[in-house]
């Protein structure tokens, strides 16, 4: 399996964090605003009248500068416009006695200190911002993890663009995990928006990493995720925290088993339901039943059904939550994805990197959206390939290596059944909170 990340989009924070020695906007924007600044001084001072002189206004140059510039380019500014002054004074020199004389280097002094005062402690801020966005950027990492580019013998390309400006997590929710049992892939959308909702979606990610790993049946992986949900609402009402107390989420899981490379297995918690481009460009929607909404499970007394689907080489399934289907234009009409879809395709069909499919998804949805997103948007296109992806060392692959239980190592499959017998009974974590103990 490669390590390398796939085309996530995660455009608004993304790129590189400027230097702190680099000015605001870039050396050109300092240049220009010094130059145009000083000019325009110089050449009212030289065409106004002798009693009254303009260069004491260089002294405002270097606040101006401040806003811009780190410390050390204002206090060279504020030199280099001192030199300025000296010339100035001798094309067209002050008198040497009255307040003329005094007040050009004073306000330049002046101004100076104030702008080294204030590119310092704009700096001070710009560090403190730059900490807390690397902190949280590692939780969102941690929340959303990268994903390789391929996943054995499935291509993968992901979108998502949080509705919150400068995120890279929302509502929306998916990730794809390796197991014994096959390549397991979960996308869905909680209800709400905000931290609440993001708080919601790490406690379903987490459930569904180990769930995915460790449970053979996706059914049971389905299970695993409605109690991660219950205990989620319950957890919040128990703690009286700000989440969701009666949290939901929609959703897909998929299950692509080892033994059948030609089908997936798919569970619908009340999702739209995915789009399946076969390998000669036929688009359309499978016919799934909907389940309920994950956290609304007690209302049925049957578990969601299990759809298997065809899926061979060259298939491709493009997964994607309502902040797609939701998303509107300036008249107010819904963005139409079933049918724009088929007209975004290439005519290279399956020989197309799903990468290039989801770009032009993505940017054709950015065009029909108006404004800026008001919901998280997550998509997500995987291709079945003839080859398979290899993993990086022995240990990793044997790791993820299929084990049918009649063949399985005795102690690698006996502590994933422990592990599966132990966490099935368990509804509720007991933990203590302040003197009292509780469990949710």
């Amino acid at each position: 399996m490669t390590s390398r990340s796939s085309s996530s989009t995660y455009s608004s924070i993304r790129g590189a964090a400027p230097s702190a020695s680099r000015p605001t906007g870039g050396w050109r924007a300092v240049v220009l605003l010094v130059a145009v600044m000083a000019l325009i001084i110089a050449t009212l001072d030289v065409a106004t009248p002798a009693d009254f002189r303009a260069r004491a206004l260089l002294g405002l140059v270097p606040v101006m500068v401040a806003l811009l510039a780190p410390v050390s380019v204002t206090a060279v500014v504020t030199g280099m416009l001192i030199c300025v002054y000296l010339g100035l004074q001798a094309v067209a020199p002050l008198p040497t006695s009255g307040s003329w004389a005094v007040l050009g280097p004073l306000m330049i002094g002046t101004g100076g200190l104030l702008g080294v005062l204030i590119a310092r402690r704009r700096e001070e801020q710009r560090a403190r911002l730059q900490a807390l966005t690397d902190i949280a950027e590692a939780t969102q990492r941690a929340v959303m993890r990268g994903l390789p580019e391929r996943f054995e013998d499935l291509r993968i390309a992901d979108f998502y663009q949080p509705a919150a400006r400068a995120a890279r997590v929302g509502g929306d929710w998916y990730d794809f995990q390796p197991s014994p049992y096959g390549v397991r892939a979960v996308l869905g959308d909680v209800s709400g928006k905000g931290l609440p909702a993001v708080s919601a979606s790490a406690w379903l990610l987490g459930a569904f990493r180990e769930a995915a790993y460790h449970e053979e049946r996706i059914e049971e992986v389905a299970r695993r995720l409605e109690i991660a949900m219950q205990r989620y609402s319950a957890w919040t009402r128990l703690t009286n925290d700000e989440g969701l107390t009666d949290a939901f989420s929609t959703g897909l899981l998929l299950h692509f088993p080892p033994t059948s490379p030609d089908v997936v297995d798919v569970v619908n918690f009340g999702h739209e339901p995915p789009l399946v481009v076969t390998a000669d460009g036929r688009v359309h929607t499978p016919d799934l039943p909907a389940g309920l909404p994950l956290g609304m499970g007690t209302l049925s007394a049957a578990g969601p059904g299990v759809a298997r689907l065809p899926f061979g080489v060259g298939d491709t399934l493009i997964l994607f939550t309502d902040g797609v289907t939701e998303c509107r234009d300036e008249g107010g009409t819904f963005y139409p994805v079933r049918e724009r879809l088929p007209r975004l395709l290439s005519p290279r069909g399956a020989q197309e990197p799903p990468e290039a499919l989801l770009r032009r998804l993505a940017e054709d949805l950015r065009e029909h959206r108006y404004g800026p997103p008001s919901d998280d948007a997550a998509i997500t296109v995987l291709r079945r390939t003839a080859e398979r992806a290899p993993y990086q060392n022995e240990a990793d692959a044997e790791l993820y290596s299929y084990r049918p239980k009649e063949t399985a190592d005795s102690a690698v499959q006996g502590a994933v059944a422990q592990y599966a017998t132990d966490m099935r009974f368990l509804e509720c974590a007991s933990r203590s909170i302040s003197s009292t103990k509780a469990s949710a």
